[in-house]
């Protein structure tokens, strides 16, 4: 490695000194990695004599204690290489427009937030895509969609597209029923219940009608809820059936225990309640219920979250974790007194809960795991 020639701090220009300038310089490690108290002054003097700079500094400072804190510690050579490599790539993901996470200039929170997502990645060609819908717009309906009258007057709804359609319930809710898929239901509601049988894939936005409960029969399974937006994946043939909901809360049970409970009310029924966030899979040759958090969890889609940013500026983390579990709706449990010391600087939005979490632990020291439909942080706290 090429040993850095030490000159006198008197002749070196630091106010023309870029990111990567400060990040291998020892006068600024001296202050950053080990807080001499010298070194402590001249850099808060420094500040003061050139304001236009401390953006730059500060950025420095951050993107080096961001590296101080990784789990996992890196000798002097690699974090010279990871440096480099950080500094590579934010300027490739700012050259890329296509995929820009930040869309404004980049800030020292934005490209912090840059630095420290490719750090967890290991500085890999790991690249932050815009979040995409996991469900397309469903466009108007086909001429192809068969809508069959049945005895009884239940309408059969047939998607025979590759597309997702959009139809409307008799109570006024949504269905989107994906390709290849298949609803039926009757014409007119009756007055206790609504009931619609689903063969395939749909996502369903229920209107809220007290207590005429929506139920949406799948196989041997039925779906429970009062007014929601939730989704059911049940192929012909398959063993496994899946609900996912969006907004609200369900309850997912089999069809027999479902009849038997309307028979005996007080009688304790199996199956599984889902809140946002949240999914079963069924599996119906062992007759078991697999519980866990979506693969993308979702803002909520609430008033009370709708004007969150994601943008933090030295702000707590615990205060951090508290405002992912409001916009997710998704239990984060922590310990407050070890994380009292631990702030986070960067701009998250429009990235995904899971790449949330891995930035503001991997600013902190500290990791997760995801535990059934809880988010559990270890830290040790920082000093």
């Amino acid at each position: 490695m090429k040993k850095e020639i030490l000159l006198p701090r008197a002749m070196k220009t630091y106010e023309q000194y870029k990111v990567e300038d400060f990040l291998t310089d020892s006068w600024f490690l001296a202050w950053v990695k080990h807080d001499q108290p010298e070194a402590r002054q001249f850099w808060n003097e420094w500040q003061q004599k050139y304001p236009e700079q401390r953006d730059t500094l500060l950025l420095a400072k951050d993107m080096a204690e961001a590296l101080k804190n990784r789990p996992h510690n890196l000798s002097p050579d690699q974090e010279r290489l990871e440096v480099d490599r950080i500094v590579k790539l934010t300027r490739h993901v700012s050259a890329q427009s296509r995929w820009m996470l930040f869309k404004r200039p980049l800030s020292r929170q934005s490209w912090l937030a840059a630095a420290l997502l490719l750090i967890i990645a290991g500085a890999g060609w790991w690249l932050i895509f815009e979040r995409q819908s996991s469900i397309q717009t469903a466009t108007e309906k086909p001429v192809s969609v068969i809508e069959k009258t049945t005895q009884g007057q239940w309408v059969n709804q047939v998607n025979g597209t590759s597309q997702a359609v959009s139809l409307v319930l008799p109570d006024g809710s949504q269905l989107t029923l994906m390709a290849h898929s298949q609803a039926s239901y009757p014409r007119s509601f009756d007055t206790e219940k609504r009931e619609v049988y689903l063969k395939g894939d749909a996502v369903f936005s229920v209107v809220h009608e007290g207590k005429r409960p929506f139920l949406v029969y799948t196989g041997t399974l039925v779906t429970r809820v009062l007014g929601t937006r939730f989704r059911v994946q049940a192929r012909p043939g398959e063993t496994h059936m899946m609900v996912s909901v969006i907004s609200g809360r369900v309850s997912v049970m089999k069809r027999n225990d479902w009849l038997a409970s309307r028979k005996t009310p007080n009688n304790t029924v199996s199956g599984v309640v889902l809140t946002a966030n949240q999914q079963v899979t069924y599996d119906a040759s062992q007759n078991s219920y697999q519980k866990e958090l979506v693969p993308k969890p979702a803002i909520i889609p609430s008033t009370s979250v709708s004007s969150e940013t994601f943008n933090f500026d030295d702000t707590p983390a615990a205060t951090v974790f508290e405002r992912l579990k409001k916009a997710y709706g998704v239990e984060i449990i922590y310990d407050a007194s070890a994380l009292r010391n631990c702030t986070l600087t960067a701009s998250m939005a429009g990235v995904s809960m899971y790449d949330q979490l891995q930035l503001l632990c991997a600013s902190i020291g500290a990791s997760y795991e995801v535990v059934d439909t809880r988010i559990i942080i270890s830290s040790k706290g920082c000093s």
